[in-house]
């Protein structure tokens, strides 16, 4: 078999504290091989030193237009993201709208425009790179970037990667993500999406891959682990990318999430699991930084 490629990348780098360091550790070990910063995290600028002195780490930004229900809201950077996204806070005045974004990734696409999506994304690239990071890629919390709840914006993330030189998280192929039967519309959007990237020549991935199977249809660690044993087996030649969302077990979390929680915490428990590992040999999977 001829060998495979991929970036293990640990995403929402900056979700909170203790998952920051534990990422930082994962890093340290070379069980993943990246990470994608949220650069709206109030605990980035504890945590970015340490990411920054990591070597041999790929680097991203995860694009976030959203927050996520039960934790403290993330904030817009920009004034662009905050007139498009703004909750409608009490503080808020029409000249100076709340920043906080919207929970509802529907209604933080509805809301989107194309400039506030390009302000927004070069203001977190812009806090990254006043934190001394440097990320070679980008894609989005949630998947808004890409229109999965009807709207997104990938033509305005294709041409800031030209801009910048950087490279993108749009597979090749659909399969390894969205299964064997893809919409036929889905087929369609997607193909022009990769003919306008390799057009601009913006760096794709051959493939993506993670577990979608929700915590509540999760019955043990067993199972997910299981899940991304077979998910290896379907990864095509060439780079691609699998990526987890690796989650300390604290309070917080518990208190935040609760049970859906348990599904981070199995995935950081997965990166360091030998039968992972075995895996990986036994699929004869290189691991690598980027694509």
């Amino acid at each position: 078999m001829t060998r495979r490629r991929v970036v293990l990348t640990a995403d929402d780098f900056g979700y909170d504290r203790a998952s920051g360091e534990l990422v930082l550790e994962l890093l340290r070990e070379r069980a993943v091989t990246a990470t994608t910063i949220i650069a709206a995290s109030d605990c980035l600028p504890d945590l970015a030193p340490s990411l920054g002195a990591a070597t041999g780490a790929g680097v991203g930004l995860h694009v976030v237009t959203n927050s996520d229900a039960g934790r403290e809201p993330w904030r817009a950077l920009s004034p662009e993201g905050r007139a498009a996204w703004h909750r409608g806070g009490r503080a808020e005045t029409a000249a100076a709208p709340s920043a906080a974004l919207p929970e509802d990734p529907l209604d933080a696409e509805a809301r989107c425009t194309p400039v506030a999506a390009v302000a927004e994304m070069e203001a977190q690239l812009a806090r990254l790179e006043e934190l001394g990071l440097h990320p070679a890629r980008m894609d989005s919390h949630c998947g808004t970037m890409y229109g999965l709840h009807g709207n997104g914006f990938l033509p305005e993330a294709i041409g800031v990667c030209a801009w910048r030189g950087m490279s993108l998280r749009l597979p090749r192929v659909l399969e390894p993500y969205l299964g064997e039967v893809v919409p036929d519309a889905v087929r369609s959007l997607h193909a022009r999406a990769v003919a306008a990237a390799d057009a601009a020549g913006v760096p794709l991935p051959a493939a993506m891959a993670t577990s979608t199977t929700p915590r509540a249809e999760l019955g043990s660690y067993g199972q997910l682990r299981d899940e991304y044993l077979e998910l290896l087996t379907r990864l095509p030649e060439g780079t691609s990318e699998v990526f987890l969302h690796p989650g300390a077990d604290t309070a917080w979390a518990r208190t935040c999430f609760g049970a859906d929680w348990d599904k981070r915490v199995w995935e950081a428990r997965l990166l360091r699991d030998p039968a992972w590992r075995r895996a990986l040999e036994r699929e004869r999977i290189d691991l690598v930084d980027r694509w």
